[in-house]
């Protein structure tokens, strides 16, 4: 299991993607590649669902969540039935170079070391939401060491979001 870097150390972990676009542009052909998904992703936006070939992350995450991704599709069998059921295959985006929301620290986001899934059904700081700690979208990649939004202070629980950067 790999050991990710504070978030305060993602710059020195992840290199840092700069403050300028054509910055970011060179950061990101340096840095991301696209990990195929073993079953169907689809961006859903309200009544918009468009398909996603490939979540975009930083070289570094890709063999970790390629692995998730792997173990989630055996576990269901190899199921799109059973991934759609349990909303696996609504994907809410990965890399996008921006803040944190309500501070100007780079989002992990922004280092292309997390991932959102399922925003309608998981939205952020909501009481309620579909992912639980027992979700097995949640389990595998908190047994690749990826930390999960949902176990954040019940004043930020962010249940769609998993990111390759621990807290503390």
């Amino acid at each position: 299991m790999p050991i990710w870097p504070l978030q305060r150390d993602c710059n020195a972990f992840y290199g840092n993607p700069g403050d300028s676009p054509a910055q970011w542009a060179a950061w990101e052909k340096a840095n991301l590649v696209n990990v195929p998904c073993p079953w169907p992703l689809f961006f859903i936006d309200g009544k918009l669902k468009q398909p996603v070939a490939a979540i975009r992350i930083h070289k570094k995450c890709a063999d970790s969540l390629s692995a998730v991704l792997g173990q989630v599709w055996d576990a269901v069998g190899k199921s799109q039935a059973e991934i759609t059921a349990l909303h696996y295959d609504h994907y809410s985006g990965s890399y996008n170079q921006r803040s944190m929301r309500g501070m100007s620290n780079r989002s992990m986001h922004g280092f292309g070391a997390a991932i959102d899934w399922d925003a309608e059904e998981n939205e952020q700081h909501a009481m309620k939401h579909l992912f639980t700690d027992a979700s097995m979208l949640v389990t595998k990649f908190k047994a690749e060491g990826w930390i999960w939004g949902g176990d954040w202070s019940s004043g930020s629980i962010d249940a769609m979001h998993v990111q390759a950067a621990r807290l503390h």
